[in-house]
């Protein structure tokens, strides 16, 4: 067996250099996938308690306001799901780039360096997508600390309303979820 030639070890070398974006890509996905999993989740755990407060099934005060809050809650999540969603699907797609890169520069050498503009274009793409995916995923983070911020305060005034109204509000949970709700969101994490 003869050793590479330099040509042919510069073309190994550079179909490497698009295996450590193809590497990165593919956390960001299990992860990206893993925070939809979470927003679905979350998603159809607001649902049922709205229908069950909608059909007046359940013995939660305040029932208006917890309504309001829920539907305010899903649109919330149905936003963060469309950043997940484009994400996603971006990623998949830069996957796409960064394997077309790799095989681009393998069928370069073999063309003798005839197509060295097109392993380029696709390297650039590729980042652009991840680019793109990752301002979409800093988005829907910051939207999920948002949410989070706006139900704690929520329930703080739940816990404050009770007390306006001479109700002790320590008799059940001081200022967090319902105890249905605490069940919950126990069974699918924070978000």
């Amino acid at each position: 067996m003869q050793p590479l030639t330099a040509s042919q070890y510069e073309t190994l070398t550079a179909m490497i250099t698009p295996a450590i974006f193809l590497t990165a890509n593919a956390s960001l996905i299990i992860s990206t996938s893993n925070r939809m999993s979470r927003v679905v989740d979350r998603i159809r755990v607001l649902n049922d308690l709205l229908d069950r407060l909608g059909r007046g099934v359940s013995d939660l005060d305040y029932t208006p306001e917890r309504v309001d809050h829920l539907r305010d809650q899903l649109r919330r999540l149905e936003w963060r799901n469309d950043r997940i969603r484009y994400a996603l699907t971006t990623l998949y797609i830069a996957f796409t780039t960064f394997v077309c890169t790799s095989l681009t520069l393998a069928f370069d050498a073999l063309l003798s360096n005839r197509l060295v503009a097109l392993p380029i274009l696709l390297a650039v793409a590729g980042v652009g997508l991840l680019l793109f995916a990752s301002v979409n995923l800093a988005l829907e983070a910051l939207e999920a600390l948002r949410t989070n911020r706006l139900e704690i305060r929520f329930y703080r005034e739940l816990f404050d309303r009770r007390l306006a109204d001479g109700r002790d509000p320590r008799s059940g949970p001081m200022d967090g979820p319902p105890p249905g709700m605490v069940a919950s969101r126990a069974a699918i994490g924070p978000d």
